[in-house]
């Protein structure tokens, strides 16, 4: 009988438990959502190169950001195929399993019809980096430099590669300072050999040489940061790649999102992604979680079993709560990368509102941690936090801070059959000594509560069409 739950059990959570759509595997880089990311610490470029090292015309590629250095295995490789080194080393980035080096990775030639062999290895990067491929004669070479770029213009048009820096260094505007982002300065010489113009521009091709320039500082804005959690067992394995996005790309929201946005009217608005194994969780496995969907879900509905909390994996995964912190220091790294566009980025501190639901709140905490002193904090939405009493933050940093989920351990507690199964509910460590926040639980009204649905975001549209203002949690 036990193992006909377990079954049972692993069948529903398979079709059921994922919040996202699935996504097209063999996409080339320009039309994957990877463009969506805005915020990463690895910079990608191709170009080609003519016998004495000019960039060819047209061939030079700004590709997308993510937080790997991906390079060759071998110092040189002959290839005369980048469509295909290309889109290898965007599949790379998203490879997620744990090797830093395949030295058979592929990509499929579809006219062909034969496997294109390339060599790649992987590390992380933890600092703005630029990882440029260049080829020449059908050799191409991998190299990592810092994240300022300087390519020489000369007079008859042509553009060569000159060195990177971590600094912004025009010497005709009498600039030198540090930079947090992705740039590119053209440096502009005359027939006679002398520098005439420098320009500076940012990795998504807008030409920011008046930002640095000007002693105007950038307007303060009001931000939301959205960390999502969990995507369900069939992305177990598929590791967060700690990327700063404009988008929701695995569809996690569902919408509510939006609902946020439209109620506090941010003048900008981002997602960061906590998704992490299970072995994170307070579960540890998937055969831990079945079991107890299937004891809870064949628990007869009684006052005697009302509270048999129990059955539920409430014992607290600290290693995996904190390791899912850590992580999130990598995306609050894009995040300051993105945002310091200006000599003056770290003398205007943006106002952010957090809304975090399941992984996404241990998530969130090791992004607070690290932005903490460049920003001013307004609101914390926490919405069925896993783990909650694990770890918190320092709430005096927030206005507000209110969790919001089921109610297992405070008064007038709800029976163990409309638990939040996965992430069983305890209070956020802090909650209780915040000034103006708390928890909010599920109104009383609430239909269809079970181990799951009480878990997922399509059963917490209550928080818009419930709470009123001035009531416990409203939305602001």
């Amino acid at each position: 009988m036990r193992n006909f739950f377990l079954l049972i059990a692993l069948f529903i959570t398979t079709s059921t438990f994922s919040q996202e759509e699935e996504d097209t595997l063999f996409m080339l880089p320009s039309e994957n959502s990877r463009l969506n990311a805005i915020g990463g610490l690895s910079a990608y470029y191709f170009w080609e190169e003519d016998s004495l090292g000019f960039i060819v015309d047209s061939t030079f590629d700004k590709v997308f950001k993510c937080n790997y250095n991906i390079a060759l295995q071998d110092p040189v490789f002959s290839f005369d195929r980048t469509d295909y080194l290309k889109k290898a080393v965007y599949l790379f980035s998203e490879d997620v399993s744990k090797s830093e080096e395949k030295s058979r990775f592929w990509v499929k030639d579809k006219e062909d019809k034969q496997k294109v062999i390339i060599p790649l290895r992987r590390s992380s990067g933890n600092i703005p980096s630029s990882v440029i491929y260049r080829s020449q004669n059908g050799v191409c070479r991998t190299d990592v430099y810092k994240n300022v770029l300087y390519i020489n213009v000369y007079s008859n048009l042509t553009r060569k590669f000159s060195h990177a820096n971590d600094s912004l260094i025009l010497n005709t505007l009498g600039m030198n300072q540090k930079a947090f982002g992705h740039y590119l300065v053209k440096r502009f010489w005359n027939d006679s050999g002398a520098l005439v113009l420098e320009q500076v521009y940012a990795f998504n091709g807008d030409n920011v040489t008046e930002y640095f320039t000007s002693q105007q500082k950038p307007e303060p804005q009001h931000l939301i940061v959205f960390s999502s959690g969990y995507r369900g067992p069939k992305k177990n394995r598929d590791v967060t790649d700690n990327l700063i996005t404009k988008k929701d790309r695995f569809h996690y929201w569902l919408r509510l999102d939006k609902a946020f946005i439209n109620r506090i009217k941010p003048d900008d608005y981002f997602y960061i992604d906590g998704n992490s194994s299970i072995r994170t969780s307070n579960h540890r496995s998937m055969a831990n979680f079945s079991l107890s969907y299937s004891r809870v879900k064949s628990l007869r509905k009684k006052d005697r079993n009302r509270y048999d909390y129990h059955l539920l994996n409430t014992t607290p995964n600290d290693s995996g709560f904190y390791y899912r912190k850590t992580q999130g220091v990598l995306a609050a790294q894009a995040y300051l990368t993105l945002k310091c566009n200006s000599p003056a980025c770290h003398e205007v501190k943006d106002t952010i509102d957090i809304v975090c639901h399941s992984m996404g709140y241990s998530y969130s905490l090791g992004f607070i941690e690290t932005v903490k002193d460049y920003v001013v904090f307004r609101n914390m939405y926490i919405i069925a936090p896993e783990n909650a009493r694990a770890g918190g933050a320092d709430w005096s940093m927030f206005r507000e801070v209110w969790q919001y989920g089921s109610n297992m351990d405070e008064a007038n507690p709800a029976p163990v059959w409309e638990q939040d199964g996965i992430a069983p509910q305890t209070a956020v460590k802090g909650i209780h000594e915040v000034v103006t926040g708390g928890r909010v639980f599920f109104p009383e009204d609430s239909k269809r509560l079970n181990f799951i649905n009480s878990h997922m975001l399509n059963h917490y549209r209550w928080i818009f069409t419930k709470l009123k203002a001035g009531d416990r949690g409203y939305v602001y």
